[in-house]
C-alpha cells in the first residue's frame, strides 16, 4: 500500500511540474535550476516506493530529495536572492550555472551509483562529496565578498 501511495504521489508531482512549462525556463539558468531542483521530489518518491518494493535501497531516494530537490532548491535560491539583496541583476553567471550543474550531478552520481558494482559505491560518494562541496565553494568565492559591502544601489538590503 505504501509504495502505490508514494508512486501516486511522484504522479501527482510530475503533472504539476509538467503544469509549470519548466522547458519556457531553458534560456534562464536562474529559474531553470529552481523547476530542475523540484523534479527530483517526484524522483524521491518514485524511488522510495520502489524501496517500499524491495526493488532498490531506501537511500536512492533520499539522496535524491537530499542532493537534488533540497541542494538544488538550496543553491538556486541562494543565488537568487543574494544577487536581489545586493542590488545586483538577478540572472546567473557562468560560475553560478556550473554550481547548479555540479548540485545536480551530485544528484546524479549516488543514484546511478547503486547500479555499479559494489566496488565502485565508495569511489561515487567520495567524487558525489566533491561536486557537492566544489559547487557550494563557488557560490562563496563568488558571493562573500558581495554580501560583505553594501548594496550596488546604496539602498537597504
Amino acid at each position: 500500500m505504501g509504495a502505490l501511495v508514494l508512486m501516486a504521489a511522484a504522479l501527482a508531482h510530475s503533472v504539476r511540474l509538467l503544469r509549470w512549462r519548466s522547458w519556457m525556463t531553458r534560456r534562464r539558468p536562474i529559474l531553470w535550476i529552481l523547476h530542475a531542483a523540484y523534479a527530483w521530489i517526484p524522483w524521491d518518491l518514485f524511488f522510495l516506493g520502489l524501496a517500499q518494493l524491495g526493488w532498490v535501497v531506501p537511500s536512492v531516494g533520499i539522496h535524491a530529495l537530499g542532493l537534488g530537490a533540497t541542494g538544488g532548491l538550496i543553491i538556486g535560491m541562494m543565488t537568487r536572492t543574494a544577487r536581489g539583496h545586493t542590488g545586483r541583476p538577478v540572472a546567473a553567471s557562468g560560475r553560478e550555472v556550473l554550481a547548479y550543474g555540479l548540485v545536480l550531478l551530485a544528484a546524479v552520481m549516488p543514484v546511478l551509483g547503486t547500479l555499479m558494482p559494489a566496488q565502485w559505491h565508495a569511489t561515487v560518494l567520495v567524487l558525489t562529496a566533491r561536486a557537492w562541496s566544489l559547487a557550494f565553494v563557488l557560490y562563496l568565492w563568488k558571493f562573500t565578498p558581495w554580501l560583505l559591502r553594501t548594496r550596488l544601489d546604496g539602498r537597504d538590503g
